[in-house]
């Protein structure tokens, strides 16, 4: 019975994965452009600008370059659907594995064995939990923070869309001059 129900999970298990692993790399890119499509003059009029196109571009460019030098394989990173299930299922398996340790090595009752591990998981996942809250505080990477610094680009990238060719060549001047 137990063994059915052990393979059906696995095979669950397997297609999830395999569900998870569809294209991410199609998925990356097309969340990566998505903020800059409002701002983009070409998506909603045929007058363009070379200095917002510019902008826009070298905002995309350096995010994916920060988002490449950062990221784990899309299979380990938590923040994609691959790394969830992948995590998941270790964390699954952890503690069954270390009930068959401590039972089958040590020689521990299996009542005790299970009480203390499931005590102990349970408090190292909790600590675990909130000590990556309070880093992502502390390092201020949450949601309202992304949000506001992605607001403040958009609305500097606006500013730059409605400025002149003139003004912009000025901007990249003082910036050049202010930069040695």
């Amino acid at each position: 019975m137990s063994r059915s129900i052990l393979v059906t999970l696995l095979a669950f298990l397997c297609v999830a994965v395999t569900q998870a692993f569809v294209a991410p790399q199609a998925r990356c890119q097309s969340a990566l452009q998505q903020p800059f499509k409002m701002f983009n003059p070409s998506s909603s009029s045929s007058t363009t600008t070379q200095s917002s196109q510019r902008f826009t571009t070298t905002t995309a460019l350096s995010m994916s370059a920060e988002n490449k030098e950062n990221s784990l394989p899309f299979w380990l990173d938590p923040n994609t659907k691959g790394g969830v299930i992948v995590l998941s299922i270790v964390l699954l398996i952890l503690p069954f594995l270390a009930y068959n340790v401590v039972t089958g090595l040590f020689g521990v009752d299996g009542v005790e064995a299970g009480k203390w591990i499931g005590v102990g998981f349970t408090a190292i996942g909790t600590f675990a939990w909130v000590g990556t809250y309070i880093f992502r505080v502390a390092t201020k990477d949450m949601t309202y923070a992304k949000q506001l610094k992605d607001y403040e680009n958009a609305v500097i990238a606006k500013r730059l869309e409605e400025l002149d060719d003139d003004e912009i060549q000025a901007l990249v001047e003082e910036i050049d001059r202010e930069d040695f």
